[in-house]
């Protein structure tokens, strides 16, 4: 139950802290790859230690999807305040479904922390960035590479988890219960996404609340 607890806690998580500048990305994708340390179940460190997530844009349209082999999740924004999360956990479909309040509770209040923008660079999937330096209130310090060659729009429905962020975020860290995750960007295209990204299937999965799914046994 503590394996299915964590990686429910680091799928959550990383879904609502992902997003990225509609302003460029009227239409196009990012992917990420994620590593989580700090995990001491052996098979939930087995099954995260492939993680990769890519977010998908088109105009007013988002999805994210998580690959971690044997299990993989969709994310859509149906509405400003509907999204959905459908999960294939080796073969069991299961879905959840959010009000906003629920999916922004994962995301980091900008009231509490500050960011220190220093002179350190890196070029991470072609981009130059900038390292930032996040405090927050609570004493805690993480740190995100950012790119000012792509702004978020000031109309976008998403922030990633360090809002006060001018520019797109590369490479971050951040701390869920206990585990430090590090979301590294691999590549963003700019190709066509297909419509059938943002369609959430009628049949086929079981829905479940977050209660329930916190609850299974594997």
């Amino acid at each position: 139950m503590n394996r299915i607890k964590t990686i429910l806690a680091a799928l959550l998580f990383v879904t609502a802290q992902s997003s990225f500048a509609q302003k460029v990305f009227t239409e196009g994708s990012i992917t990420y790859k994620v590593s989580v340390s700090g995990v001491t179940d052996p098979q939930a460190q087995a099954m995260m230690q492939n993680m990769m997530l890519s977010i998908y844009i088109k105009n007013d349209k988002f999805a994210s999807v998580m690959d971690m082999g044997m299990i993989k999740t969709r994310t859509v924004r149906l509405d400003d305040n509907k999204f959905v999360m459908l999960m294939d956990m080796m073969g069991q479909k299961m879905k959840m479904t959010m009000d906003k309040k629920q999916y922004d509770s994962k995301k980091l209040n900008p009231d509490s922390y500050s960011v220190i923008v220093t002179e350190d660079t890196k070029v991470i999937a072609g981009y130059n960035c900038k390292k930032a330096i996040i405090k927050t209130k609570d004493g805690k310090s993480f740190y995100a590479y950012f790119t000012s060659d792509l702004k978020r729009a000031t109309t976008s429905t998403y922030d990633g988890p360090y809002s006060k962020i001018d520019g797109v975020l590369m490479e971050y860290t951040m701390e869920q219960k206990g585990n430090t995750m590090t979301m590294s960007c691999t590549s963003i295209d700019f190709k066509p996404v297909s419509d059938d990204m943002f369609v959430v299937p009628e049949s086929g999965y079981t829905e479940m609340t977050m209660d329930q799914l916190s609850k299974m046994g594997m």
